[in-house]
């Protein structure tokens, strides 16, 4: 797959960082669920948000089916497995952690989409991206020291990130030929019918409080606008830049945990959470904002070398 230009792959960014908010927003609607009904099941959760998801895509696309159904490759369907995947560990991992503390952690994905992409797109990851890698082992490793017995909760949020990675890969191979509409839906379809298995297995008792099936509701809508935000990311720009944007949603979504539900990270997630910050985001960012004026060079080269006419 060729590289974005560089102009693209600015705009890509700036999509990336709106679906943030989107999605912390998801997160914390979340958050308020399962603060609001302690035996809220996750299966449950994640069916109401997959199924909301699903519904507004149909909406969106005012009854045809041609921009939901794309072409059908291989990718796409990928795509959605995957994705469904990524959901279910991340809303387990939610049930568990503070919302700002799973965030970070599925965003780890970011470290993986840079460490793969030179293997599955042909996108080379450059040196100043690898030292972003190693550093933010750095953060993982302060993030997910065990505390309380919540093992559980930091495993489900880092599964999560190394689906979430081959997930948004599959993203930028479906995108060549598929519309975002179309990419989300066979996520949203297929986490549907996952989920809806999953709660007709267990039979949890779904939520009859209001402000708990609002919510619900709420995530799946936050989630619409955030997966369509973030599919347009992956189809402008290069996979890893715009994965390592994505991981300034954390912040987001801490700073909302913090104001919405009053869940404020420790001092030693709160050091992980600052060198992911800076490994995860500014040295990629920096990064393509240095190949954007290699780009620029290289294009201005031949002119500046040509002979007079």
């Amino acid at each position: 797959m060729p590289p974005a230009p560089a102009a693209d792959g600015a705009r890509a960014i700036l999509w990336m960082l709106a679906s943030c908010v989107f999605f912390a927003l998801m997160a914390v609607f979340v958050g308020y669920a399962h603060a609001a009904d302690p035996g809220l099941h996750t299966a449950v959760a994640s069916l109401f948000r997959a199924a909301t998801n699903l519904v507004a895509l149909v909406v969106l696309a005012r009854g045809r089916w041609a921009p939901l159904v794309g072409d059908g490759r291989p990718a796409l369907w990928a795509r959605g497995v995957l994705g469904a995947a990524s959901l279910l560990t991340y809303f387990g991992s939610l049930a568990w952690l503070d919302i700002g503390e799973s965030a970070f952690l599925n965003y780890t994905s970011a470290i993986w989409v840079a460490v793969l992409a030179p293997f599955v797109l042909g996108e080379r990851t450059r040196p100043e991206v690898a030292v972003a890698v190693v550093g933010s082992l750095v953060g993982i490793a302060l993030l997910v020291e065990p505390r309380g017995g919540d093992g559980v909760g930091r495993a489900l949020g880092l599964g999560s990130g190394l689906i979430a990675a081959f997930a948004y890969l599959s993203v930028r191979r479906a995108s060549a030929t598929n519309g975002p509409l179309a990419i989300v839906f066979y996520f949203t379809a297929i986490a549907t019918v996952a989920t809806a298995a999953w709660w007709a297995v267990g039979r949890w008792p779904m939520p009859r409080d209001p402000r708990v099936i609002g919510a619900l509701v709420g995530t799946g809508l936050a989630a619409t606008a955030g997966q369509l935000l973030m599919t347009r990311a992956y189809q402008l720009g290069r996979a890893a830049p715009v994965a390592a944007a994505g991981a300034a949603g954390p912040l987001v979504t801490t700073l909302l945990g913090a104001l919405a539900l009053g869940q404020l990270p420790d001092a030693g997630a709160a050091a992980g959470m600052g060198v992911l910050l800076v490994t995860s985001v500014a040295l990629p960012l920096a990064s393509e904002r240095l190949e954007a004026r290699r780009v620029a060079a290289l294009a201005a080269a031949p002119e500046a070398g040509a002979p007079p006419a």
